[in-house]
């Protein structure tokens, strides 16, 4: 099984429920993992400038929910790369809300 990974890829994006959020931006980061059966001497190529492609795509236009970022994703990853097993994890550093808070996530698993 070959893995590539995007680590700590990050955006200012318009994604929020908030109309301040639209306006000010959220700071996203992700995670990105794809994987796919191989043997080692035969491993296909699993570009990761194209995995940051689909991640800034994801952002480029604003969404409500996180949620929605990370199905934009995983539908443009299974459609360059069928079959794969995908880890994608999106988070909201500091969302607006009261208290401390480093992040929330929205993470999808295959």
């Amino acid at each position: 099984m070959l893995t590539v990974s995007l680590a700590g890829v990050r955006f200012h994006a318009a994604i929020g429920l908030y109309p301040q959020e639209a306006f000010l931006l959220n700071e996203i980061e992700m995670q990105i993992s794809v994987s796919v059966e191989s043997g080692i001497d035969t491993l296909p190529l699993i570009d990761y400038t194209r995995l940051h492609s689909i991640a800034a795509a994801s952002v480029s236009e604003p969404a409500a929910l996180l949620e929605t970022v990370v199905q934009r994703i995983v539908t443009a990853i299974n459609l360059e790369y069928p079959g794969s097993k995908l880890s994608v994890a999106v988070r909201k550093l500091n969302p607006p809300m009261p208290g401390t808070v480093a992040h929330s996530e929205v993470k999808w698993e295959s």
